[in-house]
């Protein structure tokens, strides 16, 4: 994770053509998702960096496939900034109550 002055940086936003989304920073309203490939070791915050394709199976869905546009492997899904393991356990049991 490539992390300027507390903010998330996109690691391939050279390679984009016009990307909004160079930095974000760690006070978001609420967690966002952003992609890292394991073997480029880059993070990438916005759909213009990556390379999207569709399974389709025979029941009628689909899957989406998140692909490195350098290197073309699967990206992992990720959240930025990171909830706290405390906070997940307290989100399960609000969860539960309601």
């Amino acid at each position: 994770m490539t992390v300027r002055g507390r903010h998330l940086q996109c690691d391939v936003r050279e390679q984009c053509i016009s990307c909004t989304q160079n930095t974000w920073p760690p006070t978001l309203s609420h967690p966002k998702k952003y992609y890292f490939c394991e073997s480029c070791q880059k993070d990438v915050l916005c759909k213009h960096g990556v390379s999207i394709s569709f399974n389709y199976h025979e029941d009628g869905t689909r899957e989406e496939i998140v692909r490195c546009m350098q290197c073309s492997s699967i990206l992992i899904e990720k959240i930025w900034p990171n909830i706290p393991e405390r906070l997940v356990n307290e989100l399960l049991k609000i969860g539960e109550k309601t």
